[in-house]
């Protein structure tokens, strides 16, 4: 008996004695190696063996699995799932034009997959038209230049939360806004967040900051 054999012999008797169940993701090649003390090439002559029987299936990026007899769906890559889910979203519209992807750090904890794998993924989909990147804003689906509906960064909520406070009157014009560690403490926000969203506040005429002394809500202008 080759290498190979005894390799393919060996899964074989785990797979009728139950050990291994369909849908079950098979031991790894250095696994496989070390148990039949045999080298990669004989693993893979093994496998190659069993996968023309039709008794396990190989999907690229994620392992082996022993097939169900009953002709259910093979097992799928993450990265596979994960442009299956999003594809079927886009199909069903619960995902619809203009809507923001999940961000990578949600994707990876989701998909268990790296960053440059997401990345690699999503490039697919964009080179089909299906979504498109804004940068720092995310990506959307729609092809470029659909208009988006993005989720309001941290510093945009925060801006907002203050601006409210100033159209209630907690701050009036002329009064001095709390400082960077201050604001920072009461919205629990770094004070990155809080000095994004000064800005944004400045740029929308409701605050001016003047150097050594602070950050001053602007008197109204008349109408």
């Amino acid at each position: 008996m080759t290498p190979g054999e005894r390799v393919a012999t060996g899964v074989l008797a785990d797979i009728e004695a139950g050990r291994l169940r369909p849908g079950d993701q098979l031991p790894s090649e250095p696994y496989l190696q070390a148990a039949y003390g045999v080298g990669r090439a004989a693993v893979r002559s093994g496998l190659e063996r069993l996968r023309r029987k039709g008794l396990i299936v190989t999907v690229q990026g994620s392992g082996s699995f022993v097939t169900d007899p009953k002709g259910c769906t093979p097992p799928m890559s993450a990265t596979g799932r994960m442009l299956h889910d999003i594809r079927e979203g886009i199909a069903k519209g619960t995902l619809k034009a203009g809507d923001q992807l999940p961000k990578e750090p949600e994707l990876m904890a989701t998909y268990k997959l790296s960053s440059p794998a997401i990345r690699a993924a999503l490039r697919e989909l964009r080179q089909e038209g299906l979504i498109h990147s804004r940068g720092r804003h995310g990506r959307f689906v729609g092809p470029e230049g659909t208009q988006v509906r993005r989720e309001a960064t941290k510093g945009e909520k925060l801006a907002e939360a203050i601006a409210a406070q100033i159209r209630d009157g907690r701050y009036m014009p002329g009064d001095c806004l709390p400082g960077e560690v201050a604001l920072a403490e009461q919205f629990q926000m770094s004070r990155k967040v809080v000095r994004a969203a000064i800005a944004l506040l400045q740029e929308q005429g409701l605050v001016v900051t003047v150097a050594a002394k602070g950050t001053f809500v602007k008197e109204r202008e008349e109408s």
